[in-house]
């Protein structure tokens, strides 16, 4: 058996169509013959799927993937093991005892990506933005999933700009793996980080679990977000390195 885990650190990415690390290993009469560390850049998922057919992987154990990617995976013979959140190496020996089993279609409707299309939630958030005074650009490449958008003001305190990375939800195949992804990749270069999604428990948990500030478009409109005195408008919670903004 051929198994590859796509990997962040010790533990498996969030996201299989965003990671860049994977860890590709043969394993034989339980234990493990031959293994590598392989590079995937870009933001492709196509990219990932040819990578798994290059080097003949035929068990994908990984946490989230879009269900076309797992449908192409699964069509060429791939046994895809997905929603696994645990160490690679705790996957690798749950493996060899037999104790994950392939992945079927049940979801869970609580983790599902907002149904919303991300190119509204995107122009909804620069319009957003924008209209509260910030400046707005593009993120800051292909390679930077999952941060759409990068919003920029003057503390009115230090008088230093403040950067906010910005993520559209409906990226991935679950808004909790949407939300990590989006923790890891803007946990240094940014003041606050905003994640612009229709709420539910779920998701209100994780982003106040990763200090990331949501925003809901059916909440809020925007014209009612603007924020007087020494405040900046649209956040609410704290701001690194600008502590003196930041709520008592």
């Amino acid at each position: 058996m051929k198994v590859a885990i796509p990997t962040l650190s010790s533990l498996i990415a969030p996201c299989f169509e965003a990671a860049t690390t994977f860890f590709i290993a043969t394993v034989s009469d339980q234990t493990i013959q031959d293994a590598r560390t392989l590079t995937c850049e870009g933001s492709n998922g196509f990219r990932r799927v040819r990578l798994m057919r290059l080097h003949d992987v035929d068990t994908l154990v990984c946490n989230g993937i879009k269900n076309h990617y797992r449908d192409m995976l699964t069509a060429s013979g791939l046994c895809v093991i997905c929603r696994i959140s645990v160490t690679v190496d705790q996957a690798i020996r749950d493996l060899i005892d037999g104790r994950l089993a392939e992945s079927r279609n049940a979801v869970d409707q609580s983790e599902v990506a907002c149904a919303m299309p991300h190119c509204q939630l995107l122009e909804w958030a620069k319009e957003l933005f924008i209209q509260n005074g910030y400046s707005v650009s593009s993120g800051p490449g292909e390679d930077a999933f999952p941060v759409d958008i990068v919003a920029e003001t003057i503390c009115p305190e230090c008088h230093r700009p403040v950067r906010v990375a910005i993520c559209c939800g409906a990226h991935a195949y679950r808004s909790i793996t949407e939300i990590t992804e989006f923790h890891h990749a803007t946990r240094s270069d940014y003041h606050a980080r905003v994640y612009i999604s229709p709420a539910n428990p779920t998701i209100e948990s994780y982003c106040r679990d990763y200090g990331i500030e949501l925003v809901d478009p059916g909440r809020t409109e925007i014209s009612d977000r603007q924020t007087g005195g020494k405040r900046l408008p649209i956040l609410k919670g704290a701001i690194h390195d600008h502590e003196r903004l930041s709520p008592p």
